[in-house]
C-alpha cells in the first residue's frame, strides 16, 4: 500500500542521515585523536601549553562555521552521553593510581564539598540579587540555585594541563586534581537536588539538604560495596588464567555501580567515582599484567 511504501521510505532516509550523522563523528573524532598527537610532539615550545581540549572547541567552531548541512546532519542524544559516555569519564577520574590523594583527601574533601557550597550559594544568591535589582535576567531564588550548581560543575583540564608541563608542586597539583575529581560528582547530586524541587518532591530546604546527603553517602556505599566485590572475585578465582574474560569482568564491574545505583534513584556519578577509587587501589592488583595494562589504556 501506498502507507507502506511511504513509511519504508522515510525509515529509509532515516537510516541514511544516521549513517552521515556516524561518519562525521567518527572523523571529527579521529581528526581530533591526530590532532592532539600532533599538539604531543610538536617542537614549538608556546604550543605544548596548548590543551588537548582546544583542538576538539576549534573542530566544534569550524563544523558550526561551514553551514547548516553539516550541523544538522549531526544529531547527538543527551541520554546516550549520560548512559555511554559519562560512565567512562568518571571511572578514568576515580582511577587516580596517586598515593597522594588518600594523604590530602581532608584538604581534598573541604575544597570539593564545602568549595562547591559555598560556590553555589555565591553563584545563586548573587544571580537572584542582581534580577531583583534589574542588572541581570530575573531568576527566582530556585532558578538562580539550579544555576549555581550547574555553573559550580569546574573542570580543570587546561590548568592541570599546564602544571604537568612546568612540573609543579605535587601537593598542589593533587589538591586541584583532587578537588576536580569529586568536584563533578557533588555538583550533579547538588543539581540534581534542586531540581527535584521543580518536580515537588520536598516542601523544605531541610529535606533537600538530608537528600544530599543521604544520595551521596548511600551513592558512595554502592561504589565501595561493588569494588570491594570485585577485589575479592578477582582474588579468589583463576581469571588471570583467561585475560580476555577477566578484561570482560573488569568493565562489567566498572560499569555496574553506575546502572545500579541510577536503578535505586541515587547518584550513578558518585557510585562510580568511588567505585573507581577503591577499585584503584584494591582490584587493581589482583589483576593479571594484561588486563591491568589494557585497564590503564582504557580509561
Amino acid at each position: 500500500t501506498a502507507g507502506t511504501v511511504s513509511a519504508g521510505a522515510e525509515a529509509e532516509v532515516e537510516e541514511k542521515a544516521q549513517s552521515w550523522n556516524l561518519v562525521i563523528v567518527i572523523t571529527l573524532l579521529g581528526i581530533c585523536i591526530f590532532s592532539t598527537y600532533v599538539l604531543l610532539n610538536t617542537k614549538l615550545r608556546w604550543v605544548k601549553y596548548l590543551p588537548e581540549s582546544v583542538v576538539t572547541i576549534l573542530a566544534g567552531g569550524i563544523l558550526h562555521l561551514s553551514g547548516q548541512t553539516l550541523s544538522n546532519l549531526i544529531a547527538f542524544d543527551p541520554q546516550t552521553f549520560f548512559i555511554c559516555m559519562l560512565p567512562p569519564i568518571i571511572f578514568e577520574s576515580g582511577s587516580l593510581h596517586k598515593g597522594n590523594f588518600f594523604f590530602n583527601l581532608a584538604s581534598i574533601l573541604v575544597f570539593a564539598v564545602l568549595g562547591t557550597l559555598v560556590s553555589t550559594l555565591v553563584v545563586g544568591f548573587g544571580a537572584f540579587a542582581l534580577g531583583q535589582t534589574s542588572a541581570s535576567y530575573p531568576l527566582s531564588l530556585l532558578d538562580s540555585m539550579t544555576f549555581g550548581a550547574l555553573i559550580s560543575a569546574t573542570d580543570p583540564v587546561a590548568t592541570l594541563a599546564i602544571f604537568h608541563t612546568l612540573d609543579v608542586n605535587p601537593t598542589l597539583y593533587m589538591l586541584v586534581f583532587g578537588e576536580s575529581v569529586l568536584n563533578d560528582a557533588v555538583a550533579v547530586v547538588l543539581f540534581r537536588t534542586f531540581v527535584s524541587f521543580y518536580e515537588r518532591e520536598h516542601s523544605s530546604w531541610v529535606g533537600a539538604m538530608l537528600q544530599f546527603c543521604m544520595v551521596s553517602l548511600f551513592s558512595g556505599v554502592v561504589g565501595v560495596i561493588v569494588a570491594l566485590f570485585s577485589a575479592l572475585v578477582f582474588k579468589v578465582t583463576k581469571l588471570y588464567q583467561h585475560p580476555s574474560l577477566e578484561t570482560s569482568l573488569m568493565f562489567i564491574f566498572a560499569y555496574l555501580p553506575y546502572l545500579l545505583a541510577e536503578a535505586l534513584d541515587l547518584s550513578g556519578i558518585m557510585a562510580i567515582l568511588f567505585c573507581g577509587i577503591v577499585m584503584s587501589h584494591y582490584t587493581h592488583f589482583n589483576l593479571s599484567a594484561t588486563t591491568q595494562m589494557t585497564a590503564q589504556q582504557s580509561f
